[in-house]
């Protein structure tokens, strides 16, 4: 699994289209915590054929297929941990939609008007862009025989944060939001943290 996630993030390095993962593999690279490859998405799909690993269609599925070799990765409590938070966490931005999440997601969303629709979509993406970054870092510094520090994990989760309000959202929405943001994150890497260094 470890190995079709490093293809899998290298292979969405090389996009064109979305800078998230290039940041993350130059601040993992610069903090010495990873060393990326040269390879060019062909040649990482072509080695993902060699070891008979699913070749993805597209980004948008080799993001997919990321997001499970990340969750078979990490424990299953964290990522039940990662589920609740991020229920409460749309329990306590849309207060009035409440009753439908408690049903089902899908019964919320399809409630949802469209300027909530787009709050969800922005902070699903920040939350999902966090969950991965944490991921990689959970999956990197579980095989290293000297251990990542805290520090290491604070720093990423900083570095994540800036990263993700640059790419989502835009300057009004950002005054508004950061402090929440912020304190989601410190959520976010106490919770990566616990399952890394207690």
């Amino acid at each position: 699994m470890k190995k079709e996630t490093l293809y899998l993030i290298e292979y969405l390095a090389k996009s064109e289209k979305n800078p998230f993962y290039a940041r993350v593999i130059e601040h993992l690279t610069s903090c010495m915590l990873y060393s990326p490859s040269s390879l060019t998405q062909t040649r990482l799909s072509t080695m993902m054929h060699h070891y008979g690993l699913e070749i993805p269609k597209d980004e948008n599925d080799a993001q997919k297929r990321l997001d499970v070799a990340l969750d078979a990765v990490l424990p299953s409590s964290l990522n039940e941990g990662k589920k609740a938070l991020f229920m409460t966490l749309l329990a306590s931005n849309f207060p009035k939609k409440k009753g439908f999440l408690t049903l089902s997601l899908e019964l919320f969303l399809s409630q949802l008007e469209p300027v909530e629709k787009s709050i969800y979509e922005n902070l699903l993406a920040y939350v999902s862009g966090l969950n991965r970054g944490l991921a990689l870092f959970y999956v990197l510094a579980k095989d290293q025989t000297t251990p990542f520090t805290p520090e290491q994990l604070v720093s990423l989760g900083s570095f994540l944060h800036v990263t993700l309000c640059q790419l989502i959202f835009n300057e009004e929405e950002l005054g508004a939001l950061e402090e929440g943001l912020k304190s989601l994150m410190s959520v976010y890497l106490t919770l990566y943290g616990k399952y890394l260094y207690m």
